[in-house]
């Protein structure tokens, strides 16, 4: 047949074809291609026989969270005309397979309904709580009915990597890939490689923890015990946003700061790339009114913004200011809203830097920390103000 497309299913994922498993961990490094292979075979499977696929995250406040775009572009790539792409679902129009996708954090009614899954597809499973692995375990029941997660080990005590690789589970497959599989199939792109090399001979330690999977220790979190709440409650008063400047390869990020009973509650409003001062502006104008705290490297943004009647205002910074606010933010009782799902990845994955012989050092890792800083610079202020500098207090204040 003309223009017949073959998919690549590297050899190490194969046993995932198999039924006399109950479930699976695949977990590795970056570019181990986990999610990629996953979502091939369970297309495959779905065009081999009718099958239920659901699609947790433990986060997912939109599809867009979700694992259907990954889906939808390989649907795209390898030209299956069989499925049909909506919204919200995925479906095999010759027999009938299709795919749900769902959060799970605070989600257990709606999991609990969910009938007729023959396959469960975890992703990000690092971030999966003990309760949501309770819900969704005995939920999943239909006989002959799999779980697959897959995940990066963030930290050692990851719930799910203990539950199914530690302590073990009847009938669990075991897979641990890493980047050699994308380089054995020339599967990974020069620029990634040469990242990756350049980790190995620079940055040892975290080329063991971001390229062999191997996960980080507790104290290299710099944030811990946030909660996670569902809504802002009536009671909490918005006091600040908070405002870190993205562009190309950096998102915008935006995070509402509400004072509450004593602490603060966070709530993402925006976590874009390539959003323009004018739109940033715009999407400030259709929230309730509060002053604006960006980061001071972008004076001309700030003016820019201001030009539009956004009450904003650089964050102050000098020497050791960094970690001055993180002390404070740790110092501070934090709740999170459960739409927040790059605030919480963000919290899950913000880590001090380590050296060379492994040694913890006061320094952030950078790439997850743009609503971090956000957050920080909207917090700043009332660090600041409780430190003897001066900080602008809008007339709705005094």
């Amino acid at each position: 047949m003309e223009n017949q497309k073959t998919i690549t299913i590297p050899q190490e994922f194969k046993r995932l074809f198999d039924l006399d498993w109950r479930e699976a961990a695949v977990y590795g490094g970056r570019y181990s291609l986990k999610s990629h292979t996953i979502a091939r075979i369970l297309l495959i499977r779905a065009r081999q026989s009718k099958i239920r696929v659901a699609c947790f995250r433990e986060f997912q406040n939109s599809i867009a969270d979700s694992s259907h775009q990954l889906l939808k572009d390989l649907i795209n790539e390898f030209e299956l005309k069989d499925f049909r792409v909506t919204d919200n679902s995925i479906i095999n129009t010759v027999n009938g397979s299709d795919f749900i996708f769902k959060g799970l954090h605070n989600n257990e009614q709606s999991i609990k309904s969910t009938e007729g899954i023959d396959i469960a597809w975890i992703e990000e499973a690092q971030t999966v709580s003990n309760t949501s692995l309770e819900v969704l375990t005995p939920t999943v029941r239909k006989p002959g009915s799999q779980l697959i997660y897959t995940y990066n080990r963030l930290l050692e005590d990851d719930p799910v990597h203990h539950r199914l690789v530690l302590e073990g589970r009847p009938n669990t497959l075991i897979i641990n890939v890493n980047y050699d599989i994308a380089l054995k199939y020339k599967m990974m792109p020069d620029v990634i490689r040469l990242e990756m090399e350049d980790d190995k001979e620079k940055r040892p330690a975290l080329y063991k923890h971001k390229w062999l999977g191997e996960p980080s220790s507790s104290e290299r979190k710099i944030y811990k015990d946030w909660a996670i709440i569902d809504e802002i409650p009536h009671e909490a008063r918005l006091e600040r946003y908070g405002l870190d400047f993205g562009y190309s390869n950096d998102p915008t990020a935006i995070v509402a700061l509400y004072r509450y009973n004593g602490g603060f509650i966070l709530d993402e409003i925006t976590y874009q790339k390539g959003l323009s001062n004018k739109q940033i502006a715009d999407i400030l104008n259709t929230k309730d009114k509060a002053l604006v705290i960006a980061d001071s490297a972008e004076p001309k943004s700030i003016d820019e913004i201001m030009g539009y009647g956004i009450n904003i205002q650089p964050a102050l910074k000098g020497q050791g200011s960094v970690n001055k606010g993180i002390q404070f933010v740790q110092d501070q009782r934090i709740s999170i809203t459960k739409r927040s799902s790059n605030i919480i990845q963000e919290y899950n994955k913000y880590l001090w830097q380590i050296d060379r012989l492994d040694k913890v050092i006061n320094i952030p890792e950078g790439g997850f920390d743009h609503t971090m800083d956000a957050i920080r610079y909207a917090l700043d202020t009332y660090n600041n103000a409780n430190t003897g500098g001066t900080i602008f207090v809008p007339n709705n204040e005094l």
